[in-house]
């Protein structure tokens, strides 16, 4: 291309040059020398050619950069759909149902849960303590002295004052102080006046809510009468016969690395709890992987791909064909695939026992039917090749240089990015160095043209003086 260009810019040049000797040849003819033109054509003949070889090269470097950011996304794509894989949930999930539809009780496993089922009986659910008031006239004070709420060990303390003891005013300091022990106050209006509710913020039996005033304070608020509107008790169930109790309806220890939840249709139900293996989910996590190994595969072919000249279309070129990284991954990646991996059993495992193959282009394929019968809970050949230390892991090890922070792609990013810089620079040092030499060469040609014009009024003052070829000078003329 900066080839063309030059040799362009060359004939260009010489037929202004041309031109201009010329000019300067039949200078005596009246003639002009265009010095923009010659001065303009001059300077691209020195510039075109650097010029056109910095352009190229930005180019050039702005290819691999966007090429690079390309294979990154992808081998990132891919890396993330190894995740599932990496901490063990793809190959250890569950699904929980219940032998009673919307009757209350759910749960979640955990990764290390085992299919099972339990018999749950619901006896009762955990409560939060609530206590209320004797009634108060709207507007009252509740004296003056001393207000301890204590709850779940944790008391807090206030102290009422003339001008801040209102109903109205305890309530605001009681949800508002800072050593509240996790109760909620509230006022209830009701015919015969005005109650003050405490709330506890937590269930079970442990989270019980108790009142101490001073003497002012006990007269108005009527602590001895204060009554207990919900009690604070813990849940209770019983599982295969097992009792359990709560202090929340949360229950996550009862059995292993499963999550019960309680709600009030539960109460006095009884129901089967059946955990078991979701091969489907499993089955979802391999095709997420093998879709995004695919669309790597893809990403890396368009970009190291050569396609021949045919006819009158040109040859075209990956981005990276012949890239050292491109090259380096198209070798590393498909053997972790190819390589299998061993299992437990110290049998080594490959993807095609379960439908799973390498194709002609690199890609892999899945035959849905081998691959469905091999989605069984107890797979050797699935934990080997996508549990902790299998195929998938080898594979992750093998990307995580590539695309880590400082990491393979990001140091060649770099250095591109660098080298962009660098012809930025160097254009601009061109584009200076156009400028010194646009203004030398006007200089030099506009005093070539003023001598060029002053040749010629002499030329023209001798012939007239003189004569010429067909004409006879003043001087010969006054000689008669």
């Amino acid at each position: 291309m900066a080839s063309t260009i030059t040799n362009t810019t060359t004939t260009s040049t010489n037929s202004v040059l041309s031109d201009a000797a010329q000019s300067i040849i039949s200078g005596a003819t009246n003639s002009t020398l265009d010095v923009n033109q010659v001065v303009k054509a001059l300077v691209n003949a020195k510039i075109a050619g650097p010029s056109a070889a910095l352009a190229a090269k930005q180019t050039a470097s702005n290819t691999t950069l966007s090429a690079l950011g390309t294979l990154k996304s992808a081998l990132a794509s891919l890396q993330t759909a190894l995740v599932p894989f990496k901490d063990g949930a793809a190959l250890n999930r569950f699904t929980v149902t219940t032998s009673e539809k919307d009757k209350g009780l759910s749960a979640v496993a955990g990764k290390n849960a085992v299919a099972s089922s339990y018999a749950i009986e619901v006896d009762h659910l955990a409560t939060a303590h609530k206590l209320s008031s004797g009634n108060l006239d709207t507007g009252a004070t509740l004296g003056e002295g001393g207000l301890d709420i204590t709850m779940g060990g944790k008391s807090m303390h206030l102290t009422l004052a003339a001008g801040s003891n209102k109903l109205s005013d305890v309530v605001a300091a009681i949800n508002r102080a800072k050593d509240n022990p996790g109760v909620t106050a509230s006022i209830v209006s009701g015919a015969d006046g005005q109650h003050l509710v405490l709330t506890a913020n937590k269930t079970g039996e442990a989270n019980q809510i108790e009142v101490t005033t001073g003497t002012g304070v006990e007269a108005r608020l009527a602590s001895s009468q204060m009554r207990e509107v919900v009690a604070a008790s813990d849940a209770a169930v019983r599982i295969d016969g097992t009792r359990v109790t709560s202090a929340s309806n949360t229950l996550d220890a009862a059995i292993s690395d499963i999550t019960i939840k309680l709600e009030s249709a539960s109460v006095g139900t009884k129901q089967t709890l059946t955990i078991a293996a979701d091969t489907e989910a499993t089955g979802t996590a391999i095709r997420d992987f093998v879709k995004a190994y695919n669309s790597y595969v893809d990403a890396l072919s368009g970009l190291t791909s050569y396609t021949p000249a045919n006819g009158s279309t040109s040859a075209q070129t990956g981005a990276l064909l012949g890239d050292s990284i491109a090259r380096s991954l198209a070798a590393s990646l498909p053997t972790s695939i190819s390589t299998g991996a061993k299992g437990s059993d110290g049998v080594r495992h490959s993807l095609s026992e379960i439908g799973i193959k390498l194709d002609k282009s690199g890609k892999l394929e899945i035959d849905d039917k081998t691959f469905t019968n091999a989605l069984q809970p107890d797979s050797r050949a699935i934990a080997a090749l996508f549990g902790s230390g299998g195929m998938t892991a080898k594979l992750d090890a093998a990307i995580t240089p590539y695309v880590q922070s400082s990491g393979i792609i990001e140091r060649r990013t770099n250095a591109l990015n660098k080298e962009i810089d660098d012809i930025k620079q160097q254009s601009s040092k061109l584009d200076a160095r156009a400028t010194l030499l646009t203004a030398q060469f006007n200089r030099q040609f506009t005093a070539l043209n003023a001598l060029m014009t002053t040749m010629n009024n002499n030329a023209q003052y001798l012939t007239q003086l003189f004569g010429g070829a067909n004409s006879a000078g003043a001087l010969a003329t006054n000689h008669k």
